[in-house]
């Protein structure tokens, strides 16, 4: 899996991007180099730098907006590896705001997920 994520850029990167990856050129600024290889693998979309304490603050105020909206029905997130959380009962924002303490509900009992703010991809009720 390794392998052929770097083959995946190696495809989809410039050549002077490759260079830098393989350690022959040194990049020009490391925000210019983020932002390029963004755009070579998302072209579609814009770069926008995000303090991840807003983006926290932004999860937690649309999961309380969900919850009150359709209180019957049931909030999940959906994280960037495809998993769902479901029957999210609450959430909580670690002290820096970089990782988000998820409560939920299993026929098992109540449950906890811990996970990175960025590796949040949506928030949704059923």
């Amino acid at each position: 899996m390794f392998t052929s994520a770097l083959f995946f850029l190696a495809i989809t990167l410039t050549p002077e991007q490759q260079q830098i990856l393989q350690g022959k050129k040194s990049p020009s600024s490391a925000a210019s180099q983020v932002e390029a290889a963004y755009h070579a693998t998302s072209p579609s979309r814009s770069l926008m730098m995000i303090n991840p304490k807003e983006r926290a603050a932004d999860y937690a105020s649309a999961f309380e907006a969900l919850r009150q909206e359709k209180s019957s029905a049931r909030v999940f997130f959906r994280l960037a590896d495809d998993t769902k959380i479901t029957n999210v009962i609450d959430m909580k924002l670690m002290p820096n705001s970089t990782l988000v303490l998820f409560r939920f509900t299993t026929a098992q009992g109540v449950r906890f997920h811990v996970t990175e703010i960025e590796d949040i991809v949506s928030i949704e009720n059923e």
